[in-house]
């Protein structure tokens, strides 16, 4: 096989993976090219291969959140110093303060729908973030000491299934926390519902980290 045959392989297999990635993404609520504001494109709402924002990575281009939000355990919490990256951008349309055409520089005025608004009141939700570091010593006997790093595995079916902790910076110590990533895939890999990492049958997921 000469180099040409080569690379025209390798072509294929990436033209592959990338009509599979959209696919999924297309199929999925963060399909936004029917909206007039997204200029009838799938990733631009998100990313940018140019002049996207350094700060946070993967060529980010929407805006993000500045919320203070009330956390899990009652205290109150800001996106930039109390929630993992990730997560923050997840917030940046679903806490209902960012318009979801509010990317490339430009602030929009279309907001998230009262279907995928979990607003800036945190306290109902699964806690993330400072409230979420992962294991809580405290609470040996209910969650899974097997899952410690910054990925819990679980064996469900044949295969081996991951729900990825999160890294946040506590004041210069990096502990890995729950955040949005780790039960839900934005780019809706497998196609379950709720764009969850896997199936949540027999609540495989949940006890992924939790003994019950």
């Amino acid at each position: 096989m000469n180099a040409r045959t080569q690379f025209l392989g390798v072509l294929a297999v990436v033209a592959m993976a990338g009509a599979s990635a959209q696919a999924q993404i297309s199929t999925s609520r963060h399909n936004f090219s029917t909206y007039g504001w997204s200029r009838g494109e799938i990733c631009l709402p998100c990313h940018t291969p140019h002049n996207s924002n350094v700060d946070i990575g993967f060529l980010w281009n929407h805006a993000l959140t500045n919320a203070t939000y009330q956390m899990f355990e009652g205290g109150t919490g800001t996106a930039e110093l109390n929630i993992d990256s990730r997560s923050r951008m997840c917030l940046g349309c679903h806490d209902g303060t960012v318009a979801l055409d509010s990317f490339g520089g430009m602030t929009g005025t279309n907001f998230i729908g009262p279907g995928g608004n979990i607003g800036t009141d945190l306290r109902n939700d699964h806690p993330i973030g400072s409230d979420s570091v992962y294991p809580d010593a405290g609470r040996t006997g209910s969650l899974n000491p097997s899952a410690p790093g910054p990925y819990g595995t679980r064996t469900v079916g044949t295969g081996t299934q991951k729900v990825g902790l999160r890294p946040w910076n506590d004041n210069g110590t990096v502990k890995y926390t729950v955040g949005c990533t780790t039960c839900h895939t934005v780019h809706n890999a497998g196609n379950y519902g709720h764009m969850l990492r896997f199936s949540n049958a027999s609540s495989a997921l949940c006890l992924t980290c939790h003994i019950k």
